[in-house]
């Protein structure tokens, strides 16, 4: 095997090298390249370009001649070879390629994949989006430091998704809560992210107490500040319209919530012309029934609802409602169809007058009515008023109106030609006259006698307050 050497500047020999002992480093040096030949490129084509070269050219004019001592000792055809040969060069690009597949790894070792990322991901501050202008400027309200400012996303901005991956085309709106990385100055954004330590979930069953600053269920409890925004298509409406049944996107910081969208907003069902209804129950859905007279505005979802309402004076009555998002569907009572039934009057007079609740009604027929309670009255001339409290609560009931005479007094005063004469109403003896008598309306008969006159009969028609009869008597 042949030795080459090398000398120092001093031009004294120093250690030799054998070619095998070379041969083998480049063995090493192959499978190293190996590993990094998508990375480095082809080591074929390097080493080719270099033997493509014509380096046994020769000498130019005026070019230095190579010193004898850095010449090799020894040739294969027993003739001396330079140094800078194929195989040296060989050697060098193989270093080379070692070296720089070194430098490959140190550097990679010193910048982890995924370090940049959590380097800015370790420098985001909670911010609430407050507006969006034109050319990417953004109104925030800096959660930490309690400020309102002004920040701009730039085209080199890094922008997150919830799911932690890069999002170019992601688009931002008023509401959102995100985290943000901005420049030494607290202008420009560097990176922006929807996800890591922000929370954001969806409740349904939550109303807003205002003074206490929570959102409230049955068994929940979220807190939020003043700077909290609550959004309903972009619009910002008050904590205070929130209703139980909204579906409510919450998004939260460190146990607050900053951002409340509204996903699903509410409509009404008002209910009306009620009072008439006797122990009205109001059934809505599958929710437990409650009584008529507490329901006046029912907060529910957009959609299809179903009602029933019962009563003991209406037939049960189920109806299919649509109610709108922000609108008021009014339930209307008026028309429901009443249960009835027929009140009969057994009157021992004829002809009289028929009161139902004031309203006159005829006398002759039966009264079909709704099921309820009425005043009944009933007059007539010489008859004292009847009147009853009638619960009608069944097809038909019979009620017995047993009317007394109306008894009137008028005051009779009877005088004669004849003083003392004997006075008889009827045939009893009432005095004599002149006499006043207090008597009921009605006819009687009246005979005056006298001892030496003839006897006088007549009749009396008491009809008003006061009746006046003078009688002649005439000689037997």
């Amino acid at each position: 095997m042949k030795d080459y050497h090398f000398e120092r500047d001093d031009h004294e020999f120093d250690q030799t090298i054998r070619l095998d002992d070379i041969n083998e480093e480049m063995k090493k040096f192959e499978k190293e390249k190996e590993k990094v030949e998508d990375d480095l490129g082809d080591k074929d084509a390097f080493l080719d370009a270099f033997e493509s070269e014509k380096f046994d050219r020769p000498p130019v004019e005026n070019e230095p001649s190579i010193p004898a001592s850095m010449k090799g000792n020894s040739s294969p055809a027993g003739g001396d070879e330079p140094f800078f040969n194929k195989k040296t060069v060989a050697i060098v690009a193989a270093a080379a390629v070692v070296v720089a597949i070194a430098c490959f790894a140190l550097v990679r070792g010193m910048f982890p994949s995924g370090n940049k990322d959590k380097v800015l991901a370790q420098n985001q501050m909670p911010v609430l989006i407050q507006g969006v202008l034109v050319g990417g400027e953004l109104i925030v309200y800096d959660i930490k430091q309690d400020v309102n400012k002004s920040i701009a996303i730039t085209e080199e901005t890094v922008l997150t998704n919830e799911q932690g991956q890069i999002s170019p085309e992601m688009q931002f709106n008023i509401g959102d809560l995100v985290l943000v990385g901005l420049d030494k100055d607290g202008k420009s954004v560097l990176s922006m992210s929807l996800g890591g330590e922000i929370e954001t979930i969806e409740e349904t069953g939550l109303t807003a107490d205002t003074t206490a600053k929570q959102l409230v269920g049955e068994s929940k409890k979220y807190s939020y500040g003043e700077q909290t925004m609550f959004l309903y298509n972009q619009e910002e409406i008050n904590p205070k319209e929130l209703e139980a049944c909204d579906v409510l996107v919450l998004k939260s910081y460190e146990n607050m919530v900053w951002s409340v969208d509204v996903a699903e907003y509410h409509g009404y069902i008002s209910v009306e012309n009620k009072d008439n209804i006797v122990n009205g129950k109001f059934k809505l859905d599958e929710e437990e029934e409650v009584s008529l007279a507490e329901v006046e505005r029912i907060p529910v979802k957009e959609g299809t609802h179903t009602v029933m309402v019962s009563g003991d004076n209406i037939e049960k009555r189920a109806d299919s409602v649509f109610v709108e998002t922000g609108e008021v569907y009014v339930y209307d009572l008026s028309k429901a169809q009443e249960k009835v039934g027929v009140l009969i009057i057994n009157a021992n007079v004829t002809d009289y007058k028929l009161y139902i609740n004031g309203t006159l009604v005829d006398s002759t027929v039966p009264s079909v009515l709704p099921l309820g309670e009425y005043d009944v009255v009933i007059l007539k001339n010489g008859y004292t008023e009847w009147s009853q409290h009638v619960k009608l609560d069944s097809d038909t009931v019979s009620v017995d109106a047993n009317l007394q005479k109306d008894i009137q007094f008028g005051t009779v005063v009877i005088s004669t030609n004849v003083d003392g004469a004997h006075l008889y109403i009827d045939g009893k003896e009432m005095g004599t006259a002149p006499l006043e008598l207090n008597l009921p309306y009605g006819s009687y008969t009246l005979e005056v006698e006298r001892n030496g006159y003839q006897s006088h009969y007549t009749t009396i028609n008491v009809n008003s307050s006061t009746v006046y009869t003078s009688v002649e008597l005439a000689k037997d």
